[in-house]
């Protein structure tokens, strides 16, 4: 699926979660000859129903293309008010912690899925600030060391060289304060 699956649940999912033919839950979306869906009437109001639902569709077990909606936090957000009762509660608490669960997975960013080239253009950025900055070279090794880690790339344990003294550097107002 596309980038949509990470912000996104499918109606299927919601089916699921609200314990209900994925039918049913398209006719609620759609409306049927009887009555206006929740689709037309958020078009007819002009309300961008791109931010609720995006057409999509999936392949059934029968290889056939059948329609379904890719649903915003902000469509289950919607769908939750108009289900009323314990079906409203267990389908807010199963949406809430999916789209939690979804959002963890994208904070936590696999370091094998980034590119070596984004990392040496990462630690080479790090690099350029560490020296405008006036930053002891081997903090700036430190701070190197620590980032390829966090990659998997490992460095020898002698690659920081801590020196035996540090240079202090003391400011105009420490001098001046000194000097009185």
């Amino acid at each position: 699926m596309n980038n949509l699956s990470k912000t996104t649940i499918t109606t299927l999912e919601i089916a699921e979660m609200m314990e209900m033919e994925h039918g049913k839950l398209l006719r609620k979306l759609e409306g049927d000859k009887n009555r206006k869906g929740y689709i037309e009437i958020l078009n007819e109001a002009q309300m961008g129903v791109v931010d609720y639902f995006i057409k999509s569709a999936y392949v059934d077990a029968k290889g056939e293309m059948r329609p379904c909606y890719e649903v915003t936090k902000l469509g289950c957000d919607f769908l939750a008010n108009k289900f009323t009762g314990e079906k409203g509660i267990l389908f807010t608490a199963r949406y809430v912690k999916r789209f939690y669960e979804m959002e963890k997975d994208q904070r936590n960013i696999n370091p094998v899925e980034i590119s070596i080239g984004e990392i040496a253009s990462y630690l080479k950025a790090m690099d350029r600030v560490a020296v405008r900055q006036n930053l002891a070279p081997h903090k700036i090794a430190e701070n190197f060391k620590r980032v390829s880690e966090q990659f998997g790339i490992q460095l020898t344990n002698d690659f920081v060289k801590i020196p035996e003294y540090e240079q202090m550097h003391l400011t105009l107002e420490q001098e001046e304060k000194e000097v009185v």
